[in-house]
């Protein structure tokens, strides 16, 4: 089946409905950021990297801000049978692009074949924020995603919960594959950018979301988006 090339740009933001594909998606931003929601899990998008959708998996879209990209729809092999963002080789970048310009099919196919094999042994970002099957975990990861400010301890959360603490930090690592302290960094990380691309400065966001220094949290999102939040929102600072 031949390839299906897609170009997007939204100039604002956009939440698109969740909806799931026939064929597996890969597409990548030339700029802004974006949140992938899933029943697994969110991810945020940022340029610079791919992000791999398999076929038939629910899923939705919400731009931070405005963004422009590409999207591949492809049946493929070898790529994780979950969603994942990658850190996509500069030759892979480069082969995306290049499979958008060719106008020759066999080409195309040929391009992306060397594509796939970059990218299965690309890592993944961490850049998701895992969802636990445990509902009681279940509903401590939606407190702190509503509230990354919640600044409740684990000792908090397991007299909240009803659980022993090791057993919570046990069971809550098998689960999502994180530690808490890590999970709710993400948490923060993904909240900050949403406000971000809503036009918040960066020491409204970092503040709302639970950091007491402005500094900590400008390092902590360069180390996860490799910017500083003032490229994705309105730094009124």
């Amino acid at each position: 089946m031949p390839i299906e090339i897609r170009r997007f740009r939204h100039d604002g933001r956009f939440d698109s409905p969740i909806h799931a594909h026939d064929r597996g998606q890969l597409f990548a931003l030339d700029q802004g950021l974006a949140l992938i929601r899933s029943g697994v899990g969110d991810w945020i998008m940022p340029s610079g990297r791919l992000c791999w959708m398999p076929a038939g998996v629910p899923h939705g879209v919400l731009t931070l801000g405005p963004v422009a990209g590409t999207s591949l729809y492809v049946d493929a092999a070898g790529l994780p049978p979950r969603p994942a963002v990658l850190r996509a080789p500069p030759l892979a970048l480069s082969l995306l692009a290049r499979i958008v310009e060719v106008e020759d099919p066999g080409r195309g196919e040929r391009l992306l074949a060397v594509l796939l094999d970059e990218l299965g042994a690309a890592p993944e970002e961490p850049l998701r924020l895992p969802t636990p099957r445990d509902p009681r975990l279940r509903r401590m990861t939606a407190a702190l995603a509503a509230d990354p400010a919640d600044r409740r301890r684990l000792d908090d959360w397991a007299a909240a919960l009803g659980l022993p603490k090791r057993t919570l930090v046990r069971r809550f690592k098998a689960e999502t594959g994180l530690g808490f302290v890590q999970w709710r960094h993400h948490a923060r990380l993904i909240r900050a950018a949403a406000l971000l691309g809503d036009g918040a400065s960066v020491t409204e966001a970092a503040l709302t979301v639970g950091y007491d220094s402005v500094s900590a949290f400008i390092t902590r999102f360069r180390a996860g988006f490799g910017v500083t939040p003032g490229r994705f929102g309105t730094d009124r600072d």
